[in-house]
């Protein structure tokens, strides 16, 4: 009886200990499952997939590398590489500082490394562990041919982003997340800075380069 009542003991102390964690942790299990038309467990739809798969085709036509912002578990990432030519670089821009399962920095970085060992081995794609303003602080590279943007979702991270890859002459600027229910601030931020001249594609939106499909549909 003693040492059932010290098993449940230690149960609830340990979840009142991580209690924080493990309420977000719900928080945002029970937003993937309300959202599943626009989010897979903060992966891309089927949707995204054509819009992701159009923005690296269009890409195709100018040097420089691909340039991920936000990269978290690598899902997308994955996707990336596979639709890039072999010789086009990829660079996933990631500080491991949020995930919605609460998994810990330097856990969530192995866990990304090696979601992404076959890209990272044979794709010619490379993690910079940093934030996007380190990265743009520091870049010397040649102008990207497609700059990404998944990364910070506040009106103000997207606007940097943005002004970062205009100021760099990159062909195709693109995103993810262009949903007004439920990022508000990305949209808003998108709009602001190309108006309606971009194409969505479930969530991904997408500015510049030669258009390789049949528009599906316009910004509003």
């Amino acid at each position: 009886m003693f040492e059932k009542l010290s098993r449940r003991w230690r149960k609830w102390s340990t979840i009142w200990k991580h209690r924080r964690f493990i309420s977000e942790a719900v928080e945002w299990h029970a937003f993937f499952l309300a959202n599943r038309d626009v989010s897979v467990w903060g992966g891309v739809s089927e949707d995204d997939h054509r819009g992701l798969r159009e923005a690296v085709a269009r890409a195709a036509s100018f040097e420089g590398p691909i340039v991920e912002i936000g990269t978290l578990f690598g899902w997308t990432t994955q996707l990336l590489a596979s639709l890039k030519s072999p010789e086009k670089e990829l660079i996933a821009v990631e500080n491991f500082c949020w995930n919605p399962f609460c998994v810990p920095p330097d856990d969530h970085r192995v866990i990304t490394r090696r979601t992404l060992h076959y890209c990272l081995e044979h794709c010619r794609t490379r993690i910079f562990d940093g934030s996007s303003r380190e990265f743009y602080d520091t870049y010397a590279g040649r102008p990207p041919s497609m700059v990404f943007i998944d990364g910070d979702h506040s009106y103000q991270g997207v606007q940097a982003d943005i002004r970062w890859a205009r100021e760099q002459g990159v062909a195709v600027i693109a995103g993810h997340d262009y949903n007004a229910r439920l990022h508000q601030p990305i949209v808003r931020a998108v709009e602001e800075n190309f108006g309606s001249d971009i194409q969505v594609f479930g969530t991904v939106w997408i500015a510049g380069g030669e258009s390789r499909q049949a528009r599906p549909r316009l910004a509003a």
